[in-house]
């Protein structure tokens, strides 16, 4: 059987090969493929790396959010009041929907919370 090292493998995964696919590009069974992916080392790899992922993406999101949100305050000084007003609209509701993030995001935690210490009481 054919050796692929782990970082080959990932490179797959988190391009949106299906295991079907990743078995034909590297000539092996799928079973082989499902198995390796399956493995607990390789999803713990393989979630430090979405998270790495994720983090680059979140990082370069949040510089270009703070680009715009100063734009929108540079608008609302504008000369013509409807791309002011189009400018504190759009603050406010951003505000707002941050606000409603904020919360969603504590309910998850309690929800979580919850879940781990039912587990916990469950297996005792």
């Amino acid at each position: 059987m054919k050796k692929v090292d782990d970082k080959t493998l990932l490179a797959f995964c988190l391009t949106g090969y299906s295991q079907t696919q990743i078995a034909k590009e590297l000539h092996m069974t799928k079973t082989a493929i499902c198995r390796r992916i399956n493995s607990e080392a390789f999803q713990e790899l393989l979630a430090e790396y979405r998270n790495k992922l994720l983090d680059g993406v979140l990082t370069e999101l949040l510089s270009h959010s703070q680009k715009a949100v100063l734009k929108l305050v540079e608008l609302m000084d504008n000369e013509n009041p409807f791309i002011a007003l189009q400018a504190a609209t759009k603050i406010l509701q951003l505000s707002q929907d941050y606000s409603v993030q904020k919360d969603l995001l504590r309910d998850i935690e309690i929800w979580k919370q919850t879940a781990e210490n039912e587990a916990i009481y469950n297996r005792l």
